[in-house]
């Protein structure tokens, strides 16, 4: 061990004296422990203290070959949410028996002897693992958050948040690559889009062509506003572009029948000056001129919202959140204006988004609202007359996900 010091020396003071390695540079010292892991990759070591055999990897594995049931330490390097099972093909259908353990997008090394009680252990006996962009992919392989209707059970189809007329509320979601699914309540969901990250706005709100199926208004980075008939079934026939120059209109919201003219395709908006607007909708999903419907103070609204007939008057309503986070609603006259303010909720400053899809909970009241802040998506329940009261919270709801 002297002999092989000694002779590192010699080549150290060689390559100074020529000028090729500065005077005084500390060699460099080989990665030891869990830092032996690889940027960019997953590594299982056969020591808890990540000392021993390493096995590295760049992707899921449903099952590890001679690495079944080895590791007892662990470390993520690859920016991606890491899950780690106890049994082959990523199962956990035993809460007793089986271990999963979520690390997040990284993590220092991991010694896997705590993950035990007295049925179950992962230290030794780790025999698959997933790589995902989201917790929640991570955890159930989908990349659409796995989400049941409060209201499952219904039979009448609802005039709006039912997008395939089976009368339950359901959920469409664009995932954090663009890609729009349609959840429709039973914890499953379709793809019925891709590239959706170029919108910047979301909306669904009743029908708005008149063929008995609910549409979306979207809104593209141009200021493009376009109409996707919904075809009745959870898909989108072709778009339709329905407005141009939108970019300067902050909240961009599909009320429904606002106007009382019995079409369903009505947009409020403000703009800067604190101003709202009403687009009448035509009976083929386009709009007419806009209409002012609100004079001054709305620029301080930093969220509208159309949530159906909240105050049980027959007329489609109004919502909306101040800066200061306060929910006022605003009862809709039937004629396309909108009657004295209400304050029905406060603290309501948190959500980076606020859904209104009409019955959610399945009790013949409309008016139900959802809050999205990241990683919870919680139902508030109206009573029928604009009063709300939370009813229920979803977990696991990734920041860069969109659901309406």
């Amino acid at each position: 061990m002297s002999m092989k010091f000694s002779m590192r020396a010699a080549v150290v003071a060689g390559l100074t004296a020529l000028g090729l390695l500065a005077a005084g540079t500390p060699a460099a010292q080989a990665a030891s422990g869990f830092d032996r892991c690889p940027a960019g990759r997953f590594c299982l070591f056969d020591h808890a203290d990540g000392t021993g055999a390493m096995a590295t990897y760049s992707g899921t594995m449903a099952t590890l070959g001679a690495y079944d049931n080895w590791a007892a330490g662990m470390r993520n390097r690859t920016g991606l949410h890491a899950c780690v099972y106890s049994q082959p093909n990523h199962a956990y259908t035993d809460s007793v028996r089986h271990v999963i353990l979520e690390t997040g997008t990284s993590s220092d090394g991991i010694d896997l002897t705590p993950y035990q009680d007295a049925n179950s252990r992962l230290a030794d006996n780790v025999s698959s693992f997933r790589l995902a962009r989201t917790s929640h992919e991570c955890m159930s392989g989908v990349p659409y958050m796995v989400w049941d209707s409060p209201s499952w059970g219904r039979q009448e189809a609802q005039p709006l948040g039912d997008f395939n007329r089976d009368g339950v509320t359901d959920l469409l979601f664009r995932t954090v690559t663009g890609a729009l699914y349609f959840q429709r309540g039973d914890g499953t969901a379709t793809r019925i889009g891709v590239g959706w990250n170029s919108m910047n706005v979301l909306q669904r709100h009743g029908d708005r062509d008149g063929d008995g199926a609910e549409d979306l208004v979207t809104r593209d980075g141009n200021g493009v506003l376009w109409m996707y008939p919904g075809n009745g079934t959870g898909g989108l026939k072709p778009r339709v572009q329905i407005g141009v120059g939108w970019s300067t209109l902050r909240n961009v919201t599909a009320v429904g029948d606002f106007n009382g003219d019995g079409r369903r395709g009505d947009v409020v908006t403000n703009d800067s000056s604190g101003r709202l607007w009403l687009f009448p909708g035509r009976a083929n999903g386009t709009l007419e001129p806009r209409k002012q419907i609100g004079t001054s103070g709305w620029q301080g609204m930093t969220a509208l919202v159309g949530a159906g007939d909240v105050n049980s008057d027959g007329r489609n309503d109004l919502v909306a959140r101040d800066g200061s986070g306060n929910l006022w609603l605003y009862p809709g006259k039937g004629n396309g204006g909108v009657g004295a303010r209400k304050q029905i909720g406060s603290g309501w400053k948190r959500f980076e988004r606020i859904l209104g899809l009409g019955d959610v909970n399945g009790d013949g009241r409309y008016g139900d609202l959802y809050g999205k802040d990241a990683p919870l998506l919680t139902l508030y329940r109206n009573n029928g007359w604009g009063s709300l009261a939370e009813d229920g919270v979803d977990y696991d709801w990734d920041p860069r996900e969109t659901a309406f």
